[in-house]
């Protein structure tokens, strides 16, 4: 896991707007977004969230569209500006009420599948309290809330083919994921996901967002990784650099089957000397995938996955990849994983080269690298399992 960044100085400037206008009741359109909490009470209830800004009805949904902001420039302060305006308003709930809904959780589920937003009137059981929450997995939002009362003050508008998901409880969260994903963005899918709208019903529950939201990547990846083992190699060597927000990709692609292998590194402004150690976490999965959990680099590494996984599909082709991830203090505010999503992706049609040697590909990665963020690579490359797989099948080959 990366370590957190210091906050931005500008953030205590940002005007939390619902401060102003909120003492315990208010009228809020949501996005529409839900958010269930990741701090279960004895593993059996969980706070159960509707955000919702207090203003701008029409373009409520571009307080939760990280498309939008990405395709709109969005610089980090203007996220965070956004979603500190959210309102939290939420509700404790046992994980599995879910297969037997109260009014309340009807309600978050209806407003999960909506789409477009929809007004709520809300009362709350305290005044707010100034507050943004961040966190390094899913997005930032404002104060938070326990609710008195809540209720829709309008018919919400529900998407039919989410809607035809709910009431299937004979398919499987992973493949009612698998379809949606031709018409639903991935966090909204997570955010399905976490409210428990899919799934068998008997296991249908209210799981945190923070783990929906790499469920959901994870999900789509393989899904993805099933249909490209299917394809043929890359015929070269490609390299691939790009940044967003400060988060700065290196993707190496070699002409093999599928492997994954990510680094996560911190560089500081002042880096003593090119070589020097900086934060790096590291995990990788071979041909036959991950048998547990990636505790090192945790939901930034099936986020990054799962862009990379686009591409390749996008190709036809199928890969062994390595991507070296290094954080700047450009990356001011930590914002999710959606950040991660972005970057490869935004990386992966940025600078594009190809080679046709190993070599030549690692000779070029090692002078872009110390080119653009003054850093040696080569320790990385020197631990990389990958790298090392390869260097290991070459001397076989030449002993055969």
């Amino acid at each position: 896991m990366m370590p957190n960044k210091p906050k931005s100085p500008w953030i205590k400037d940002i005007k939390i707007k619902a401060l102003d206008l909120v003492s315990t009741d208010y009228t809020g359109n949501s996005p529409p977004t839900v958010f269930v909490g990741s701090k279960y009470i004895n593993l059996k209830k969980a706070n159960v969230g509707i955000l919702s800004p207090l203003e701008n009805k029409e373009e409520a949904w571009k307080y939760d569209n990280p498309y939008y902001w990405y395709n709109n420039s969005y610089d980090i302060k203007k996220i965070v500006e956004l979603r500190a305006n959210l309102i939290n308003a939420r509700k404790q709930q046992g994980i599995f009420d879910v297969r037997n809904s109260s009014k309340f959780l009807e309600l978050a589920q209806e407003i999960a599948m909506s789409f477009r937003p929809t007004t709520i009137d809300v009362q709350l059981e305290k005044k707010l309290i100034p507050k943004i929450n961040m966190d390094s997995i899913h997005l930032p939002f404002g104060p938070s809330g326990n609710i008195k009362s809540i209720e829709a003050t309008e018919n919400i508008k529900v998407n039919q083919k989410i809607e035809k998901v709910f009431y299937d409880t004979d398919l499987k969260a992973a493949d009612a994921i698998v379809d949606l994903r031709k018409s639903v963005p991935e966090y909204q899918l997570s955010q399905l996901m976490s409210i428990g709208i899919m799934g068998l019903k008997k296991n249908r529950k209210l799981v945190p967002s923070k783990w929906s939201i790499t469920a959901t990547d994870d999900i789509i990846s393989k899904n993805y990784i099933n249909e490209i083992k299917n394809y043929n190699v890359i015929n070269n060597y490609r390299l691939y650099f790009g940044n967003y927000f400060g988060n700065y990709y290196l993707i190496l692609m070699f002409p093999d089957v599928w492997s994954y292998e990510l680094f996560e590194s911190s560089i500081p402004d002042n880096l003593p000397r090119p070589d020097s150690d900086v934060y790096t976490a590291t995990d990788y999965e071979n041909y036959d995938g991950r048998k547990s959990y990636a505790d090192n680099t945790v939901g930034g590494y099936y986020a990054a996955r799962l862009s990379l996984l686009e591409e390749l599909k996008k190709l036809r082709s199928q890969a062994s990849c390595l991507l070296l991830r290094y954080v700047t203090s450009e990356y001011s505010v930590p914002l999710g994983v959606f950040v991660v999503r972005q970057a490869v992706r935004k990386s992966l049609v940025s600078e594009k080269y190809e080679f046709n040697s190993k070599k030549e590909m690692l000779d070029f990665a090692r002078n872009l690298v110390l080119t653009r963020l003054r850093y040696d690579i080569n320790a990385q490359l020197k631990n990389s399992i990958l790298l090392n797989r390869f260097n290991s099948q070459t001397k076989l080959n030449n002993f055969f």
